[in-house]
């Protein structure tokens, strides 16, 4: 019941549900990450825990070796362990801990940073999430998380629907966002210029959807503008078998068109990725890059 697919699966007796995940976490790779935007990843890296599972599911999913579990590489690690992991990265100089996906393990994860604390760990901790969560999960980790890093992917419950198998993807992100930013207040940035606190979301601009992503836009800067980072991303990539609109890349037209319409709403804290970033790029090595972390 953690997320919102309430698929009442019993984790804690081995059973695995939409997320395919058991109840212990499951982390792939551990590593500091530059891919980041700027105030995240600065110039020592973003200490990154990428963990396998995903409640959501998305057909084009960049990262679906991990998120669909199907590397094999994956290691469980409890809230102990995992709590090392992050001092670990912590003594790499790393600006913060970025946990990519770890809701359907928000207790244990939640635990994991409690005890990382009372350990030492002093740098900022971000959740890196699909923005498809319940805000009685994401109440785990109030106090304990200073940077919510989700995605608001979709206006349309067609899009979500079709995409996502989750038609109601905006009534339940647009709850999550307000939760998220309800946690952390407004943006606060160091003297380093790295974030602090606060909230960045990111807008995937998928083919065939720019008026989806002009409502999304139009949502973000009336409820929050500069409030919170609007991060607007162009480096959708079609993945292996993609059909129809998703066989192809939205244009630079169109992530053009759309930049400009985020200028004209007057948002001063947004990120525009360059057109020429492409997902892969993006994307570590999964199935290679972990062997040493065993």
């Amino acid at each position: 019941m953690l997320c919102p697919r309430k698929c009442g699966a019993d984790r804690t007796a081995g059973k695995t549900g939409f997320c395919g995940m058991p109840d212990t976490p499951v982390v792939n790779l551990y590593k500091l990450h530059y891919g980041e935007e700027p105030v995240v990843s600065g110039t020592n890296g973003s200490g990154t825990v990428f963990f396998e599972g995903c409640g959501l599911g998305c057909i084009y999913c960049q990262n679906y070796l991990i998120s669909r579990g199907a590397t094999g590489c994956g290691t469980k690690m409890d809230a102990d362990r995992l709590s090392d992991v992050y001092l670990e990265l912590q003594d790499k100089n790393a600006h913060n801990i970025n946990l990519v996906t770890p809701m359907h393990f928000a207790p244990a994860v939640a635990e994991s940073v409690r005890r990382a604390k009372d350990k030492g760990l002093k740098i900022p901790v971000a959740v890196n999430c699909s923005g498809y969560d319940l805000v009685s999960t994401l109440k785990l980790f109030e106090g304990l998380v200073d940077i919510y890093m989700p995605d608001m992917k979709y206006f349309s419950g067609k899009f979500s629907g079709e995409y996502s198998h989750a038609p109601d993807y905006f009534t339940v992100a647009a709850a999550a966002i307000d939760e998220m930013v309800r946690q952390t207040g407004g943006i606060k940035l160091g003297d380093d210029g790295l974030i602090k606190k606060g909230v960045i979301v990111r807008h995937l601009i998928l083919p065939g959807a720019m008026f989806d992503s002009k409502h999304i836009l139009d949502y973000l800067t009336s409820r929050y503008g500069d409030r919170i980072y609007i991060s607007l991303m162009s480096q959708y990539t079609p993945m292996p078998g993609a059909s129809g609109k998703l066989a192809g890349r939205p244009s630079l037209k169109t992530c053009e068109r759309l930049a400009d319409y985020l200028a004209s709403l007057g948002q001063e804290n947004a990120f525009v990725q360059e057109y020429g970033s492409s997902g892969n790029e993006m994307i570590p090595d999964f199935l290679a890059e972990n062997r040493d972390q065993k």
